[in-house]
């Protein structure tokens, strides 16, 4: 497709771009469809030089689909969708590292992310994002057809992290809510997911949230579900967000995952996020 009122500028051969020239509070139209076609071409992209306040923030996610609630972070003050994800100089954990899809462990996982750069560090604090839908297409047919037949089974637990409570009692610079309860949430997913926007078949499983496949042991199930991370997070499949203040970055849950990048101890980091888009995996 061909952009006439915002520049496009791709981040890698396997998805991302940047956007430029363009005023997110104040689009008509016809410049909303751009950004949004190129968020389905590019399934990540950073619009960069923004000024947005809380409610900027969402009036555009409501334009990718309803807010979604995150269960352990609790929001702003009167935006209770969105909440701080900040990483102070002191600390050494970060929130988001390791490769994931936001929220799996719901029934309606959001569609889209929308995370939006306060203050960030000199240098580092990257997010690296890969294209699962480009992962599936390199799988052989043998494959494609039996992932087609399995479903995951997805837990908020972080089992193999050592447990949400423990991982994010590490964070203290963000106001952290019901950790305890993280195994009473619990979602099965097909493995082998399909865009209604587009079409394409993307994978839908990650060693973080991926606990086993339906009607398996987790012994039976990890080592493919290891497998399958590899595979998706080959460089190939990967680009890179450079953060700086007044970028939003905006990526499709439904055919990538993320991990924020942990290499700025000693600086500060302070981002706002939303995620949008209920949506029953299929």
């Amino acid at each position: 497709m061909s952009y006439d009122r915002i520049e496009v500028r791709p981040l890698a051969g396997a998805l991302g771009a940047e956007i430029r020239g363009v005023d997110l509070r104040r689009m008509d139209n016809q410049t909303w469809s751009e950004v949004h076609q190129a968020f389905l071409e590019f399934q990540v992209v950073a619009i960069r030089d923004q000024q947005l306040s809380p409610d900027d923030i969402m009036s555009v996610g409501r334009r990718f689909g309803e807010p979604n609630h995150y269960p352990f972070v609790q929001g702003m003050d009167g935006y209770p969708f969105i909440f701080e994800v900040i990483k102070e100089p002191q600390e050494t954990r970060n929130f988001g590292g390791g490769w994931h899809s936001d929220t799996t462990y719901l029934a309606q996982p959001p569609l889209a992310t929308l995370l939006y750069a306060i203050e960030t560090p000199a240098k580092g604090g990257d997010t690296l994002y890969c294209n699962t839908a480009a992962a599936y297409d390199a799988l052989s047919d043998a494959m494609k057809d039996m992932l087609g037949r399995l479903k995951g089974v997805n837990s908020a637990g972080l089992k193999h992290s050592g447990g949400r409570a423990a991982h994010h009692k590490k964070i203290g610079g963000m106001k952290i809510q019901g950790t305890d309860d993280a195994d009473s949430y619990e979602a099965v997913h097909p493995i082998v997911r399909t865009c209604p926007d587009t079409g394409r078949k993307s994978l839908y499983a990650s060693r973080a949230h991926t606990v086993r496949f339906e009607g398996m042991t987790e012994d039976e199930s990890r080592p493919l579900i290891e497998w399958l991370q590899h595979h998706q997070t080959r460089p190939e499949f990967t680009c890179r967000v450079r953060w700086e203040p007044g970028t939003m970055t905006v990526w499709d849950n439904r055919c990538t995952q993320h991990s924020a990048v942990n290499d700025y101890n000693g600086e500060r980091r302070h981002m706002r996020r939303i995620t949008v888009g209920p949506q029953t995996p299929a």
